[in-house]
């Protein structure tokens, strides 16, 4: 009995033992399989991970390169003074880079605008695994110069004849002498006397104000301006440089006169222009017309000599609103460096060191001189829109991105 007894206890701890190493096999199977799903799920994400990782260094890579194209592209419309990718300040450009290729596309919209579109692939457009695009509008900066009075005249003081009339007020560090029928219509301030009962004043009058600088140039000067005008090259004059037919006119250095006449339709495209001696405009329908391209932007022609306008020939600004001006500039001494007759000229004469003469009908918008002389019939009306005038020129000025324009895109 004691045998049987044994025998049994001992099959029973051998089935017990097997149980126990079957259930450990099974723990140690499931334990297996959990590790390898376990393990299986990190390394799908660590690879996720990676070609995450290496997916948005491409991109970052790809928005780089347009992002120099759009920097490399600004910085040539300054080095060539707007005229890239060609003369006419548009174009398509490929840079080839050592990480991938760079398109870029300029779009001309203007003499002070252009919309830059600059697309980064990676390795190159043609089989291109990414690509990013950036796009800009891009403008040249400005000079703000106001005017804030028909005429503004220094100590050489206002003279007007019979009939002459300034619509607008005046200022003047001088005095201002009026004869028979005269007339400003608005408020005319004088550092000396305003005779009585001419000129009639509609507004009122300031006589014996305290002196007020005349407005100057002084970002740019007269000289970065000569400067920036030498850029576009010099024409020789012996002694005059004709225009005398439809054409267009850009940044110069003329060295000697310079006259446009016949009945000729100039447009200024780019500017400035410099003239060493005197500069003329005459004939009835002879118009020096600033190009529409400059938009509510001037610019300027800088004379040595005296400023003409004479039978009929006519100085227009852009067709923009505002409107875009000429300021012409004369550095001559002369009590007649401005010399000013005949039918309408929409400009901005400048003569800080000599003077003005309006006759025989002449009707111009403002002048700013060092004396004003007004003969009969000549009138001078001031455009609102010179209170603040912004104009291009100089050394100084350089393109940049106009504020709210930058954004990129994913599929260009």
């Amino acid at each position: 009995m004691k045998n049987n007894s044994k025998l049994k206890t001992i099959k029973s701890n051998r089935k017990f033992r097997n149980f126990a190493a079957g259930q450990v096999m099974i723990l140690s199977i499931v334990a297996l399989v959990i590790i390898l799903i376990l393990g299986s799920s990190l390394f799908t994400k660590t690879a996720l991970f990676i070609n995450f990782s290496s997916r948005s260094i491409v991109n970052e890579q790809a928005t780089q390169l347009a992002e120099a194209g759009l920097d490399y592209s600004i910085q040539r419309l300054n080095d060539l003074t707007g005229a890239y990718p060609n003369a006419d300040g548009e174009g398509i450009v490929t840079l080839n880079l050592s990480t991938g290729e760079v398109i870029i596309q300029v779009t001309n919209k203007g003499q002070a605008l252009r919309t830059i579109k600059s697309t980064g692939y990676i390795p190159n457009s043609a089989n291109a695994t990414t690509k990013r695009t950036v796009i800009a509008d891009v403008g040249i900066t400005t000079q703000q110069v106001a005017f804030s009075y028909a005429a503004q005249v220094g100590d050489g003081g206002v003279s007007m004849a019979n009939s002459s009339r300034i619509n607008g007020s005046i200022y003047t560090n001088g005095s201002i002498v009026g004869s028979g029928s005269s007339t400003i219509t608005k408020d005319a301030w004088a550092v000396g006397t305003i005779s009585q009962p001419d000129p009639w004043v509609q507004g009122n009058r300031h006589p014996e104000v305290s002196p007020t600088p005349l407005p100057t140039l002084s970002n740019p000067t007269v000289a970065e301006l000569k400067t920036d005008a030498e850029n576009g090259g010099t024409e020789t004059c012996t002694p005059t440089c004709t225009i005398n037919s439809d054409q267009p006119i850009s940044k110069k250095k003329y060295v000697g006169n310079l006259m446009i006449t016949n009945n000729s339709q100039v447009d200024m495209i780019t500017g400035p222009i410099y003239v060493t001696g005197d500069f003329t405009i005459s004939q009835g329908s002879t118009v020096l017309k600033l190009d529409n391209s400059f938009g509510s932007n001037g610019s300027y022609i800088i004379v040595d000599g005296k400023i003409i306008q004479s039978q009929g020939g006519q100085i227009q600004p852009t067709n923009a609103n505002p409107k875009g001006y000429l300021i012409i500039i004369t550095t001559s001494t002369a009590d007649d460096a401005i010399q000013l007759s005949q039918s309408g000229t929409n400009a901005i004469f400048y003569a800080l060191d000599g003077g003005g003469e309006l006759s025989q009908s002449a009707n111009v918008t403002t002048i700013v001189a060092k004396k004003l002389t007004l003969t009969q019939s000549a009138t001078l009306t001031y455009d609102q829109g010179l209170a603040i005038a912004n104009f291009i020129g100089g050394p100084g000025a350089s393109w940049q991105i106009k504020k709210g324009t930058y954004r990129q895109t994913f599929s260009p």
